[in-house]
């Protein structure tokens, strides 16, 4: 007799029908991981997404028909906008013994605070074999910094992505200049594209305060080798290049203390930066319908970023979201069931269908994405060139940057010296501990 392969799906149906009679007679069964659902008790999990990723969520799980394969009902609810309003929310839930949701999508700063706080779970008794070898190496060591505490994974990550560094490649071709290597070579373009008298510079940033200074710190800070919250040698001497920068070699618009990213990617579209680093978004920013008639390729080239003294394996760094449980939700069983699910890289494949908010270097993801597509293209150029680093970490990371921002900015404002600025940043760290 010719033996008959079951689809996944039936396997699924037929598996869950299972669970369910066992349910009916009262039998109590583990959480497992998606493909042998659990035990289906008729409830519903709630998974807290930004709003930019509500319909990708939805979508995702349609196409999946994860709750026909599972029993499990899901509705997807929009969380808090700021990491700020989120950590109050869960914090003041977690406390009362209740739970705004079961399932969040988190940042890298809420995860140490969740993670250190014990408000969200554990994962790894649920994390898919295949995921950690589905990951690029890159992934696995960022993972092990952003997503653990004490050596227990508390967030699945899926959004991975690092600045960019882009450059005007007409500038660059008209004046018969390469595209710089070192940070010498980055000084040097001073000369070459910096014209103050018309607003134009070689290359600018946002690094107002407030969550965008600490990040352009922590950038130089590992090209030079360093972390910035050890406020060491690296720290000094990227401080060092980001003041020459501005006011000896004038590359760098010293009016980017001023700026966000906003008004940054503005003047790039004004043709007042020949380059910059910056992070995906502005890759749709150029393509946009308001800037249809500015665009074309050759104004957004995307290159490697300059090498800093602390070598090519950390010219940029990436940063992430990812899922997590929140320890007091009603629902533990389901929503680790969701979790186990989005884990796979079946659910992961499907997830960068849905939307590029789930793009990462995952092997199966980057196989499976349009190789035409620009991002695309980039993070793969970046993860076969060996140029992402793990961001900076400090276990306190929200208080820390804000430390770092302070004294960096006073002395970039000429209100400290150097050492000042040094020093208080390492007396208020030292604070923290």
């Amino acid at each position: 007799m010719t033996e008959k392969k079951l689809s996944r799906r039936d396997f699924l149906k037929l598996t869950g029908s299972a669970a369910a009679g066992a349910a009916a007679a009262g039998l109590v069964g583990k959480p497992a991981r998606f493909g042998v659902p659990t035990l289906i008790q008729n409830r519903t999990v709630r998974i807290a997404v930004g709003g930019w990723a509500e319909q990708n969520m939805k979508d995702l799980l349609a196409a999946t028909d994860f709750t026909g394969q599972t029993g499990i009902d899901v509705e997807v609810v929009i969380r808090t906008d700021t990491k700020e309003t989120e950590l109050t929310r869960i914090a003041s839930a977690v406390q009362a013994g209740t739970s705004p949701y079961d399932v969040i999508d988190f940042e890298d700063e809420l995860t140490t605070s969740l993670s250190q706080a014990g408000y969200v779970i554990g994962l790894d008794d649920i994390i898919p074999s295949e995921m950690w070898d589905d990951f690029s190496p890159e992934m696995v060591e960022y993972s092990q910094v952003w997503s653990a505490y004490e050596g227990e994974t508390f967030r699945i990550i899926h959004n991975w992505e690092m600045p960019y560094w882009w450059y005007r490649k007409d500038w660059f071709d008209e004046r018969g200049v390469d595209v710089p290597e070192t940070w010498e070579d980055v000084k040097a373009l001073g000369e070459v594209f910096t014209d103050e008298a018309n607003g134009v510079w070689a290359t600018e940033d946002g690094l107002i305060k407030g969550a965008f200074l600490n990040v352009y710190l922590a950038w130089i800070t590992l090209q030079a080798g360093g972390n910035p919250f050890d406020v060491g040698d690296e720290y000094r001497m990227a401080l060092e290049y980001i003041s020459d920068l501005m006011y000896t070699s004038k590359a760098l618009n010293p009016a980017s203390l001023q700026k966000d990213y906003n008004q940054q990617n503005g003047d790039y579209v004004a043709d007042k930066v020949a380059f910059m680093r910056q992070w995906p978004f502005f890759g749709d920013v150029a393509r946009s319908e308001d800037n249809a008639e500015w665009f074309s390729e050759d104004k957004v080239a995307v290159a490697v970023p300059p090498a800093g003294p602390g070598g090519k394996g950390g010219s940029t760094y990436a940063a992430a979201w990812g899922f997590g449980i929140i320890a007091t939700s009603p629902n533990l069983a389901e929503a680790k069931e969701l979790v186990s699910f989005l884990a796979t890289n079946e659910a992961a494949v499907e997830a960068m269908k849905a939307g590029f908010w789930f793009l990462s270097a995952r092997k199966s993801v980057l196989e499976a994405a349009p190789q035409d597509n620009w991002l695309v293209q980039q993070m793969k150029m970046y993860t076969d060139e060996g140029v992402i680093g793990v961001r900076p970490f400090h276990p306190r990371f929200v208080e820390a940057l804000t430390i770092l921002e302070d004294t960096a900015s006073a002395y970039l404002t000429d209100q400290l010296t150097l050492d000042e600025s040094m020093d208080q940043a390492r007396e208020q760290l030292a604070d923290l501990e």
